[in-house]
């Protein structure tokens, strides 16, 4: 008797192979969704950090004030006025020497641009468009305790961060549960 010796699938396999692979993809991929939100709001929160320390630490190096302003639009260098608590259209961090403070005039110097923030994720304070630092890297009294709000509009578990800024300047991140 002669025996053959195939190569391959046959349908039947390629039919039950496909159909466990959908189930995998169906079950991976809103997770893999999830890691995705819950890393760009750890990243934001990280570059709100970086710009609050460069601020603080500038401060000190140099002897003069420094701030973080919240961007007007994504592109421009004009920082927000007022109450308003949206960093959404990213930030700056600028030299504070001239003019009214936390906003931007001839003669300051803006050392780093921060970009808008990525569609879902918000950065609210409460209720400060700026945050400035003196020369000795404290803030001045109305700056104690302002605390920012990084989540993602579609917030689940614990993915919710705040940034606080403490009476002595220093940053305080604590990760809570989404409202």
């Amino acid at each position: 008797m002669h025996t053959r010796n195939q190569h391959g699938f046959n349908l039947l396999e390629l039919m039950a192979a496909l159909a466990v692979l959908g189930i995998l993809f169906s079950l991976g991929v809103p997770s893999f969704t999830r890691m995705i939100r819950d890393n760009r709001v750890v990243a934001n929160t990280n570059e709100l950090v970086v710009a609050l320390s460069v601020a603080r630490s500038e401060a000190v190096k140099r002897g003069v004030p420094m701030a973080v302003c919240a961007r007007t639009g994504p592109t421009t260098d004009v920082c927000r006025t007022g109450s308003s608590n949206n960093w959404g259209s990213g930030w700056l961090v600028f030299t504070d020497q001239a003019g009214a403070a936390g906003v931007i005039s001839t003669g300051d110097e803006i050392l780093q641009r921060f970009d808008a923030l990525p569609d879902g994720v918000s950065v609210l304070t409460n209720d400060r468009p700026s945050v400035r630092f003196a020369g000795s890297g404290l803030p001045p009294d109305g700056a104690v305790d302002t605390i920012f709000t990084i989540k993602h509009s579609i917030c689940l578990g614990n993915n919710q961060r705040t940034v606080k800024i403490t009476a002595t300047g220093r940053l305080h991140t604590n990760k809570g549960a989404c409202p």
